[in-house]
């Protein structure tokens, strides 16, 4: 067997592990899946299973690390843009079409698992999201706080409103939401260079 077939059988078999786990993450918590369960679900043998991941969290934490490279991804996309003001407004209309595009999937995984570790990663993901759309700038405009508070507080404040939309279903249309994303301003807080 040629080492290329060999590498796609270990990633075909850690993303139906990791799918799988996520599937039954919507349905009860990590700590209430065993990896039997896991196994059983992704009809693949314990054997398999270990010799992939650990333990269920260190597969969780591959599923984790999946979602964040896909969030990142969706986020990071080469986007013109002709500031850092709008290009905020933009990367948090594309946090509120992803929510509401999975809000389903979201609500389900996050009612069993709203654990540090979840959240964490996908805030720390749209984080470095916002600070690398934000590097674009540093050489035509001055920032009054630095790039990774920025990005931190927009991070944590969009995981606040999705968990806030998630929680109050049918309270917030998106037209609402984005109209709301749309008011704010973060102009203060970019200057251009005076060349």
């Amino acid at each position: 067997m040629s080492k290329e077939k060999e590498d796609l059988r270990i990633i075909r078999t850690r993303k139906l592990l990791s799918n799988t786990l996520l599937d039954l993450m919507q349905e009860e918590s990590i700590e209430k899946i065993s990896v039997i369960d896991l196994c059983n679900t992704a009809m693949i043998n314990r054997a398999t299973f270990y010799a992939h991941f650990e333990d269920k969290y260190h597969l969780l934490n591959f599923a984790l690390e999946e979602l964040k490279d896909t969030l990142y991804e969706s986020f990071t996309r080469d986007n013109k843009f002709s500031d850092p003001n709008e290009t905020l407004r933009a990367l948090l209309t594309m946090g509120a079409d992803f929510v509401f595009d999975n809000k389903n999937h979201i609500t389900k995984l996050l009612k069993f698992n709203r654990g540090d570790k979840v959240l964490e990663t996908i805030r720390d993901s749209i984080a470095n999201s916002v600070k690398y759309q934000l590097g674009k700038y540093k050489a035509t405009y001055d920032f009054a706080i630095p790039a990774t508070v920025i990005a931190t507080f927009i991070a944590g404040g969009m995981i606040n409103t999705t968990l806030l939309v998630l929680d109050n279903p049918g309270r917030y249309t998106y037209d609402e939401f984005v109209k709301m994303i749309s008011a704010l301003t973060f102009s203060d807080l970019f200057t251009p260079k005076q060349v």
